[in-house]
């Protein structure tokens, strides 16, 4: 590891609604501060859609070239002096000009993926619910044709348009290293055409401070994230229909667009709690009372936080087998993996912790060292900073 401590400007678009991704941001900048300088520029979508119908008026306009941006990124290059820029994410109001202007001042990028958004308009390779990935090639017409982001043709097609004009950039091969965080999400984006060798895996970490709790008293079953379409919470209610009774609770804490659509969907079914929006220092009490939580996921998950958070308390994990979930979770040792595309498999699943606190005990402790072992803040650091280090070397070449 250099002994050079680098100025690192972080740029992220923060979305409308705080989600993981602006959590990991936060978390990745404070994690670096332990070896080298970072400054954040976080960009609010809120802030720009603004409250005017002229400030909305201008969102597709600052979408394609955002001149509030340009400025801070100008004053930025003549106050920061910054050895590189490391970019998460430019949707949707930052504009294509953070890599018009990294590109022309020569700058290098260290670019993190979070999501699918240089092939897919939404980010999720999801089309209404259902998978698709007809845009992987750059080719964002089917995504006018069928308005997979928010309902809208219009906005489909206009995000589809930004987002080719960047794939028509040298982007790909002149970012210095993309990092993928999962060996799942590296694929993918080998297939959009990104060179495999400027692709390099780091897996987040998670610093663990309490110690795990006791066991659950209660057959009860937590699902935590927000609630949009994506995170599969309409699969998880339909395969309680086939577990609920007696005691049993599903929790559902989190929020999100889907929320009343939820709620009307379980109607009826026996022991679902929705909790709503729960402070991360207030979430232990949820935890305490479940044997286990559910990841039912039905896009392509690059990571998932919630599963590393699940080990944390103690507490094991069943989930869906899709993208990077069974990179993480051990079948039989600290979680279980259900077909996506079975109802009734995801049912027998949860049916069977349900029914064998024990086993979940045993598998959540499990989980709880396999994080201490792996997913640390020790080991994050030693693998990015091999990234730095290289890019040190080759300023000297």
């Amino acid at each position: 590891m250099s002994d050079r401590r680098l100025r690192i400007l972080q740029i992220f678009n923060r979305y409308l609604q705080y989600g993981g991704e602006e959590g990991i941001v936060t978390q990745i900048g404070e994690a670096l501060e332990e070896i080298h300088d970072v400054e954040n520029f976080f960009y609010s979508t809120r802030e720009a859609t603004g409250n005017s119908a002229w400030s909305k008026l201008l969102i597709p306009w600052k979408s394609a070239y955002n001149a509030d941006v340009l400025l801070k990124l100008r004053h930025y290059r003549e106050t920061g002096r910054f050895d590189l820029w490391q970019i998460h994410n430019i949707f949707p109001v930052m504009s294509p000009v953070v890599y018009h202007k990294a590109l022309e001042w020569k700058i290098p990028i260290v670019h993190y993926l979070h999501n699918y958004r240089l092939s897919c308009v939404n980010g999720f390779f999801l089309n209404h619910g259902e998978p698709c990935q007809r845009c992987l090639s750059g080719n964002f017409w089917p995504a006018f044709q069928t308005a997979c982001w928010r309902n809208s043709r219009l906005e489909s097609g206009w995000m589809g348009l930004i987002t080719n004009h960047i794939r028509q950039m040298p982007l790909f091969e002149e970012v210095f290293r993309w990092v993928a965080i999962s060996e799942a999400q590296k694929r993918e984006h080998v297939k959009m055409g990104i060179p495999a060798d400027k692709i390099k895996v780091i897996h987040h970490f998670l610093d663990v401070k309490a110690p795990p709790l006791p066991p659950a008293k209660s057959s009860t079953a937590i699902f935590v994230g927000r609630l949009s379409p994506e995170k599969g919470v309409e699969k998880l209610l339909e395969a309680w229909k086939q577990v609920e009774g007696g005691e049993r609770k599903l929790l559902i804490m989190g929020d999100g667009p889907e929320r009343s659509n939820l709620e009307a969907k379980a109607r009826g079914l026996r022991g679902v709690e929705f909790v709503g929006f729960v402070a991360k220092d207030e979430q232990r009490k949820y935890w305490q009372e479940a044997l286990f939580s559910v990841v039912p996921s039905i896009w392509m998950e690059p990571f998932g936080m919630t599963v590393l958070e699940s080990w944390s308390n103690g507490r094991p994990v069943v989930a869906h087998a899709v993208g990077a979930l069974p990179e993480l979770i051990r079948e039989g040792v600290d979680g279980t993996l259900a077909d996506p595309a079975n109802v009734e498999d995801l049912a027998r699943q949860l049916d069977a912790l349900l029914s064998n606190p024990k086993q979940a005990e045993s598998m959540g402790l499990a989980g709880r060292q396999h994080l201490e072992n792996y997913f640390s803040r020790r080991r994050w650091l030693k693998e990015i900073a091999i990234i730095y280090d290289d890019l040190l070397l080759s300023c000297r070449v």
